[in-house]
């Protein structure tokens, strides 16, 4: 069968550029070094510059409860946003079996200064973006989002840049570490990783300069309790600051229900009403 047809492109059509190394981390007593790495899915449109229009930012931390991390593994969902208007980044940084705590911190912060630097060329609209991360990552994203009017943890290139964002979007996260830690330890878990029960709250970080937030957790989720969302919510709501807190009944951890249509469409609108309000 040979047919002619008329077809209008109204959909975006998204590329995926992986293995992008914004920074290097030193081992083995300094011999030798290891790239840090992000990938950058966005509208293709971005390779032909004169066209490309300069889009916000979803920067996304992968859980892996601090002691993994595959930077690509929920690239398939976040498409979703992709196709929305937005550039997704997921970014590869430092787990505990080879680093320690506030390091993750330091590769997170580093990769927001990376896409600041480079902004012009990966046509990344960077006073326009949003951290987002689930689990561990979550965790991690909330620590951006606290921590970077401040500058606290701010090393290494590109100090010139901030690593400050607009809002925050955390899924069933750890937020208080050290009460976690000793719910592990009372219940005859291991502590893994063994400094977790030090690193920061994030309730006490909370100021009336905290970027928007919103948080999702399942009421099943049988890796970390929805109380550790509704501690950080109630911090937040105590100093003013514009909190969302979804409680997903039946959602383990992880789980299909946090990436289905109506939940992406909430998350969509908060994100656009954080960093499109003023369009």
């Amino acid at each position: 069968m040979k047919q002619y047809l008329n077809v209008t492109p109204e959909e975006k059509v998204i590329g995926l550029g992986s293995s992008i190394v914004y920074g290097n981390r030193t081992e083995w007593c300094g011999a030798t070094w290891r790239p840090l790495e992000l990938s950058l899915m966005r509208s293709r449109q971005f390779f032909y510059y004169d066209e490309a229009e300069t889009l916000p930012v979803i920067v996304f931390f992968c859980g892996g409860g601090f002691t993994n991390v595959d930077h690509n593994v929920w690239m398939p969902e976040l498409a979703w946003f992709a196709k929305r208007g937005y550039a997704v980044v997921s970014v590869h940084y430092s787990v505990t079996a080879r680093t320690r705590f506030p390091m993750q911190l330091e590769d997170a912060k580093l990769a927001i200064r990376y896409l600041r630097a480079h902004r012009e060329e990966l046509r990344l609209d960077t006073d326009r973006m949003i951290a987002m991360g689930e689990s561990a990552g979550g965790y991690l994203c909330g620590l951006v989002g606290l921590t970077g009017k401040d500058g606290t943890h701010d090393v290494g290139e590109y100090p010139e840049y901030s690593s400050e964002v607009s809002g925050v979007v955390s899924f069933y996260p750890v937020t208080d570490a050290g009460l976690f830690a000793k719910e592990l330890e009372k219940n005859g878990e291991p502590l893994i990783p063994p400094d977790m029960g030090s690193y920061p709250g994030l309730a006490g970080l909370v100021s009336e300069k905290t970027p928007p937030f919103m948080l999702l957790h399942g009421t099943a989720d049988s890796q970390v309790p929805v109380s550790q969302s509704e501690l950080l919510y109630e911090a937040l709501a105590a100093q003013g600051v514009r909190a969302e807190l979804y409680i997903v009944e039946g959602a383990e951890h992880a789980d299909a229900h946090f990436f289905q249509p109506e939940m992406k469409e909430r998350i969509l609108a908060f994100m656009d009403s954080v960093v499109k309000a003023g369009d």
